[in-house]
């Protein structure tokens, strides 16, 4: 017994060392998923016997391939699909399985190791386990259906599920370490309605303790402890609801006697009780479960399944906390739904049942029922299968408490071995069967993202190399393109400044004269109204001129758009001149009559209706100099500025009648 638990404590530690790996794995993964690679989630399909290569079947005798074939796609991204090769791990690596693309497969060596040589079944390894998230649409099960991939979701949002997964694995993680370090195991007893799971808990505890009736009555959750870990006292324990318990303290539960267990359960069959039942075992520790000597022991009597629905959740919630699960099956009912699924639940975690098939007696054709029996559970607990012989017990749990019985007592001696004896098989296998799912999840993952990164590596590395030589022969003409750019620009600038000058410069001569700046149709000079209306006259000449001076300005804008318009086409065609074919051109619109604005707002405006990237404003320059009243205020100055032109005006005509 000594070797068995310095094994055990040998096995323990090693775990806790892979617990403690597993966690910064994640925690690893988790980063990387947020700031460095949006993590992609594989889906792994079979491929149809119409897109499987044929393989020439030899007369010699070839080694057996343990690879699985497989379709990879990902569910934000379906156009993305390529074939794969699933190879479960070997003993003694480090990865639960490799995934390597179709390509690497006639690089792979064959191996003839028989398949118990593998951490992970290939079977299992071409699926996930701890990281599955369900992402169909429609009725369950029609994946074959093209609503059924939710495509429409971003990677991102696939992401943030992947990530939320890794959360809750890495809290089931720290719970795993919990229950390792802990020194004791819980032992949860449960099943279907009527099953007679209270039957059989006080047929392990030789006593009547648990309340037994026809009709379902185990509504609470019934810890059972030995007595000596309450101060050899027998009582009743009823836990206040939200507060956490502590048998020093009373304050966190109420006491109770025993025979009131049986009332107290059925006065509150409505309420989710928890009870702690602490009873002596006079048997001696080679017989008794509870005051065995070597391991404390809680038996944890649980509501059936069928019951109700927060009931059957809470009993899924409650195996994920005990190290040995009992499930008890009547042998008239076989498993119902919520039992297979329970069991699935258990079993994908636990790997190791203990299954009791209770009523056994009252069976008829028993050898058909065992038969049955097995194959179920064949397919809900493979690894309890295996060791049905000490795993499986067909008993009548109530026909034991009565008298002896030589199943009910190999019933004993098997569960006091798995519990006890085989505590690295009882207590040890569920943590490391789901780090052993989880890490073959990690790797899976880890396989599926890298092929996709290879993937966009060799596109960007082809985009890459396509635009190489473009980048080249555009580093060769930068040159020559600068040199013609600046040439349009000094040109186009020269000559919208040279003509600007002009424009305004005879304008402005011509207003020196007593002239129009430029003659435009519709403005005209004020006629003379006499000396009466001089200072009127005045004003009006003023104004006409400075107008004439505006639409000067107006004029010269119109020629620099011209000059830029053309300017513009210029660039443009040197762009199709020297940009090699393959490169984008610029979508910019140049628009001449936004030119010369000032204002922001318009400007704005101006870019919102238009959908493009303009230049300037939307409308002129705005001197408006015929518009200012202190350019408009007339003076003394202009009263005989106008009296210089009378006397030129009158002294023309003077001369004009002299000469006739």
């Amino acid at each position: 017994m000594e070797d068995v638990q310095e094994k055990y404590l040998e096995q323990k530690e090693r775990l806790l060392g892979a617990i403690d790996s597993a966690k910064t794995i994640l925690s690893d993964l988790r980063i990387f998923n947020r700031d460095s690679w949006v993590v992609r989630y594989p889906q792994l399909r079979d491929q149809s016997a119409e897109e499987s290569t044929p393989v020439e079947v030899s007369t010699s005798k070839a080694p057996k391939r343990k690879s699985i074939r497989r379709s990879l796609s990902f569910a934000d991204d379906p156009t993305f699909q390529t074939d794969v090769v699933l190879t479960p791990a070997r003993k003694g690596m480090a990865r639960s399985m490799t995934l390597a693309s179709i390509a690497d497969e006639t690089a792979e060596e064959q191996s003839n190791e028989e398949d118990e040589d593998r951490l992970v079944a290939p079977s299992d390894a071409a699926d996930f386990h701890v990281f599955r998230l369900d992402l169909k649409l429609g009725s369950h099960g029609s994946s074959s259906s093209p609503a059924a991939l939710v495509s429409q979701l971003e990677k991102a949002s696939i992401a943030n599920l992947l990530d939320d997964r890794i959360g809750a694995s890495m809290n089931h993680i720290n719970k795993l370490r919990q229950r390792v370090e802990d020194k004791s195991s819980k032992v949860l007893v449960t099943g279907d309605l009527n099953a007679g799971k209270s039957t059989f808990v006080n047929a392990l505890l030789k006593r009547e303790v648990m309340p037994v009736d026809q009709q379902p009555c185990t509504t609470a959750f019934c810890e059972v402890h030995d007595a000596a870990d309450n101060d050899g006292k027998e009582e009743l324990h009823i836990l206040k609801e939200g507060i956490p318990y502590s048998r020093e303290d009373e304050s966190t539960y109420t006491r109770a006697d025993l025979s009131e267990l049986e009332s107290i359960v059925s006065e509150n069959e409505n309420v989710q009780q928890m009870l702690k039942v602490y009873l002596r075992d006079a048997r001696s520790p080679t017989e008794s479960l509870l005051s065995n000597g070597i391991v404390d022991i809680s038996l944890i009597d649980a509501p059936g399944l069928n019951r109700d629905s927060m009931k059957t959740t809470a009993v899924f919630a409650r195996q994920e906390e005990i190290d040995v699960v009992v499930f008890v099956v009547s042998a008239e009912n076989h498993f119902t739904l919520s039992a297979k699924e329970f069991l699935w639940n258990a079993s994908n975690e636990k790997a190791y049942l203990f299954i009791v098939v209770n009523k056994y007696e009252q069976i008829r054709d028993k050898a058909k029922c065992r038969r049955l029996v097995l194959e179920q559970i064949k397919q809900l607990s493979p690894r309890t299968f295996e060791d049905a012989e000490d795993l499986v017990h067909f008993v009548d749990s109530a026909s034991a408490f009565q008298k002896d019985s030589q199943s009910f007592e190999n019933l004993e001696s098997s569960l006091r071995s798995f519990v006890l004896v085989k505590r690295a098989k009882s207590k040890l296998t569920p943590a490391s069967t789901y780090l052993t799912h989880l890490l073959s999840d990690v790797d899976l993952l880890v396989g599926a993202n890298a092929i996709v990164a290879e993937t966009e590596l060799e596109r960007a590395l082809e985009d890459l190399n396509r635009s190489r030589p473009v980048l080249e022969k555009m580093k060769n003409g930068r040159e020559a393109l600068d040199e013609s750019l600046e040439h349009v620009e000094e040109a186009g600038s020269s000559r919208s400044r040279m003509r600007t000058k002009e424009i305004l410069n005879d304008a402005l001569v011509r207003v020196g004269q007593g002239k129009l700046g430029v003659e435009v149709s519709g403005l005209n000079m004020p006629s003379y109204p006499g000396f009466l209306g001089i200072w009127e006259y005045a004003r009006e000449v003023r104004k006409t001129l400075l107008t004439s001076v505006d639409i000067a300005v107006k004029l010269a804008e119109d020629e620099a758009r011209k000059i830029t318009s053309t300017g513009v086409d210029k660039v443009f065609q040197l762009g199709e001149d020297h940009l090699p074919e393959g490169v984008e051109r610029s979508r910019r619109v140049f628009m001449p009559e936004a030119m010369f604005s000032t204002d922001k707002l318009a400007r704005k405006k101006a870019r919102r209706q238009s959908g493009a990237l303009l230049a300037g404003g939307v409308y002129t320059l705005g001197i408006s100099l015929g518009q200012r009243p202190d350019m408009l205020e007339t003076t003394f100055f202009d009263i005989f500025d106008v009296q210089h032109q009378f006397r030129i005006h009158f002294s023309d005509k003077s001369s004009e009648e002299e000469g006739c």
